[in-house]
């Protein structure tokens, strides 16, 4: 498949995730399309639909464990895809991918949504991500159910000023960091926090003068 006519991460549809899926190929031009188009704040992370694709059966041309590795820094993220060929080695599936994206963008999409990389299990995440899925697995997990992602949803994240060196001049407000689940287009009930409840308040101890009663008479 072309994905030539991708012209933002947030365009990933369907369509292009199965045809990414059907052959090496086909993932690897999906992959240097993103290295393309993809920029900070735009959703880039919705690549993990594809790649966790290729841990179920809708893949048949990958064989052994499936191993999914990210590393990056402030500027750039590298996608290393590699399966497991017997005796301890691991054969890569594609040539790596470096897209101009924060490494921390897919670093907490993979955190906190889950949904995103199932049936890929997060085995290592921090100064780099590890995504696996063993052989067995590979060959019993049916392609996820895909998730619909609205174009309207992607904006990019706004950067903060610097703070003030004196007092802040009234009236100023910084505009408010989008989620990421918002910037994916995953706003989901079941992945907001449960609420944090007040604690009860403890009793107030009251202190009253302690007056001496007297006797009526003398």
């Amino acid at each position: 498949m072309d994905f030539t006519s991708l012209g933002r991460c947030a365009e990933l549809r369907e369509r292009h995730i199965v045809a990414a899926a059907s052959s090496s190929e086909s993932m690897q031009a999906l992959l240097e399309r993103f290295e393309q188009i993809a920029s900070p704040g735009a959703g880039a992370p919705v690549l993990f639909l594809a790649l966790a694709r290729l841990a179920t059966t809708a893949c048949d041309w990958l064989d052994g464990e499936l191993r999914v590795e990210l590393t990056g820094d402030d500027a750039k993220t590298r996608i290393s895809v590699s399966t497991t060929i017997g005796g301890g080695f691991r054969e890569k599936a594609f040539r790596d991918a470096v897209l101009g994206v924060p490494f921390a963008e897919f670093n907490h999409a993979a955190l906190t949504m889950p949904k995103l990389i199932e049936p890929l299990v997060l085995s290592e995440s921090g100064k780099r991500i590890v995504l696996v899925a063993s052989s067995a697995a590979r060959k019993t997990s049916l392609p996820p159910p895909m998730v619909t992602i609205d174009p309207s949803s992607f904006v990019e994240i706004p950067k903060y000023q610097a703070p003030y060196a004196g007092s802040r001049p009234h009236g100023v407000n910084l505009p408010p960091r989008p989620r990421m689940e918002t910037l994916l287009g995953l706003d989901d009930p079941g992945l907001a926090h449960e609420p944090q409840h007040a604690a009860p308040a403890e009793p107030k101890i009251v202190l009253r003068r302690r007056v001496r009663e007297e006797s009526g008479s003398k």
